[in-house]
């Protein structure tokens, strides 16, 4: 039976009716939700908590939000036409904004690859520790990646070998999903020292409107949530996910609930219990803020210890890192197998697809990487400027009556489309600015650092002198 036939049982019941069937069928929100925790999102969470506390809360949420919004009007076209949004982009837009969404999409992945490696490493290292093994050496590391890098391998086939494949791939990531969701919570709640005072006004954003802006301290692991949260590659893999699944018009809603349940929820929640669990233990004290984020999630661990003791404590934060980083890996490889194919006009099924999959196995030098942070920031930040060109292209799309048909909004709907997708490009566009600022200054900085110069002190002649 068809996912089409499986929706048809609950046109036209209560809205509570719908969306526990729905939850039934979800599946491509949970793969955005397993691309989009990584490295990335880890690294920005480790930073910002470790600086600034529980201040910059808000940012997941806003971050989520641009996300969803994107994401839903990708799935709102992709359901209507049936079409692939590489081919749409080529007919209907022009032939440059495919290859440059393609092209981009697939640097971005590979270059975000290398640091999930590095975080699924030190994940397994943090749960051997817990057990009494020590790996944490080039030998442990490069046996990590090799195991990592088939595990990987074997799912990406399961999901292309047909729909018990798919079936099974989508429990997988589901229950790594949640399980990330709750050894994160348990890093956060347990013992003492949450100020819930600040957490609350952190989360509502007040904090930082009464405090303003740290500047480039905050810039980058800010602009890197935001890249984090709704990557270039996130937008390339999700319309594929939505067609492998059969989704069609009637499956608009669905989708829209999926996406809510499957990413958004999930997202906001561990990224938030990561900044409490790093602000707690590791943070600043209320008002003021650290001159330097720490390097590793791991550096929360022994203070976890206190309250679950050492190997639990290893443990939580050991699977938690370790199921961010394999999950990603994994949506990675997939995306890659789309653009691949799709770059060079294949059907997305064979060998030729599991191997565009496996382009990104390059990262797996990650392993060797103790610590990803700074590589997993500084990729989000290069991505970001790819962001609001591709989120324009859809908003033309959405837009454009020969593609989309009696589908396209109008009316107040389509004001508020136009005005949420708006939003989002400012944002992006205002994040994209500042991320390539802080870089330039950077790179200025490193590579046009005035040279000092010594004045040449002149020395007497002590002939002269002797003579005298």
């Amino acid at each position: 039976m068809s996912q089409g036939d499986d929706i048809q049982h609950l046109v036209g019941k209560p809205l509570k009716t719908r969306v526990i069937g729905y939850l039934k069928l979800a599946g491509p929100g949970y793969m955005q939700s397993a691309m989009t925790l990584g490295g990335g999102s880890v690294a920005s969470c480790a930073a910002l908590g470790s600086l600034f506390g529980y201040k910059y809360l808000w940012v997941q949420i806003v971050a989520m939000f641009l996300g969803f919004v994107v994401l839903a009007s990708v799935a709102k076209q992709t359901t209507n036409s049936g079409e692939r949004a590489y081919g749409v982009f080529w007919r209907e837009l022009h032939p440059i904004f495919a290859i440059f969404w393609a092209v981009s999409a697939l640097i971005a992945t590979i270059l975000w690859h290398i640091p999930q490696y590095s975080l699924t490493a030190n994940g397994i290292i943090a749960l051997t520790d817990g057990l009494g093994m020590n790996l944490d050496n080039t030998a442990g590391r490069s046996v990590m990646g090799v195991v990592v890098l088939a595990c990987a391998s074997f799912m990406v086939y399961m999901y292309h070998s047909g729909a018990n494949g798919l079936k099974l791939y989508e429990k997988v990531i589901k229950l790594l999903i949640w399980l990330i969701v709750l050894a994160f919570a348990i890093a956060a709640f347990t013992g003492e020292g949450i100020a819930w005072g600040e957490l609350f006004k952190g989360f509502f954003g007040i904090t930082f409107l009464q405090e303003g802006f740290e500047g480039d301290l905050a810039l980058r692991p800010v602009v890197g949530a935001l890249a984090a949260a709704v990557g270039i590659n996130m937008i390339f893999l999700y319309p594929y996910s939505i067609m492998e699944r059969g989704w069609g018009k009637d499956h608009k809603e669905l989708a829209y609930t999926d996406l809510l349940t499957g990413m958004a929820f999930p997202f906001i929640i561990a990224t938030s219990l990561m900044i409490i669990a790093v602000a707690k233990t590791i943070g600043p004290e209320p008002g003021m803020h650290n001159l330097e984020a720490i390097k590793d999630v791991r550096q929360i661990i022994p203070v976890l210890s206190g309250s679950l003791g050492d190997g639990l404590a290893l443990l939580v934060v050991g699977f938690g890192m370790t199921a961010i980083g394999f999950s990603t890996i994994i949506t990675h490889m997939l995306a890659t197998g789309f653009i691949g194919c799709e770059m060079f006009g294949l059907k997305h099924e064979g060998k030729k697809k599991f191997l565009f999959s496996m382009l990104p196995a390059i990262g797996v030098v990650g392993v060797i990487m103790k610590f990803p942070l700074e590589l997993s920031i500084t990729a989000s930040v290069l991505a970001m400027p790819l962001m609001p060109v591709t989120v324009l292209c859809f908003l033309v799309l959405l837009n454009k009556k020969s593609y989309m048909g009696d589908a396209m909004p109008t009316g107040k709907k389509r004001l508020l489309w136009n005005v949420l997708l708006s939003i989002a490009i400012v944002i992006m566009t205002w994040a994209a600015v500042y991320a390539l600022q802080s870089k330039y200054k950077a790179f200025n900085a490193k590579y046009n650092a005035p040279v000092e110069v010594i004045e040449e002190v002149p020395v007497e002649d002590s002939t002269e002198e002797a003579k005298n």
